[in-house]
């Protein structure tokens, strides 16, 4: 696998703009989408409920490292999400785009 999507869900769209800002600007990410979620989960035993910002990263998966480190250092979160999917596509323009605008 060489690209994926990394999904990580925000408490504010503050601090996903910061990772986002720092993510783009290091190059470890070609692009990301912000999407506003109503999110239900379990957290110790009880429901909780409250609006986040999902963002899906486009990246290369060798660098996924790196943005997790960025990320930990400014979520508030003291367990959060940081899913990565295998990324592939037939459009090898789009590919080589993620290839280009991030760093090895």
């Amino acid at each position: 696998m060489k690209y994926c999507m990394i999904e990580v869900a925000f408490d504010n769209k503050k601090e996903a703009n910061k990772a986002i800002d720092e993510l783009l600007n290091k190059r470890l990410v070609a692009s990301c989408q912000m999407l506003e979620s109503n999110s239900i989960w379990n957290w110790k035993h009880e429901r909780e409920q409250s609006k986040e910002c999902i963002v899906l990263m486009k990246t290369k998966f060798s660098l996924q490292s790196k943005i997790y480190n960025v990320i930990k250092n400014i979520h508030s979160y003291d367990c959060f999400e940081f899913a990565v999917f295998e990324l592939s596509s037939c459009n090898e323009d789009y590919l080589n785009w993620i290839e280009s605008e991030t760093n090895a």
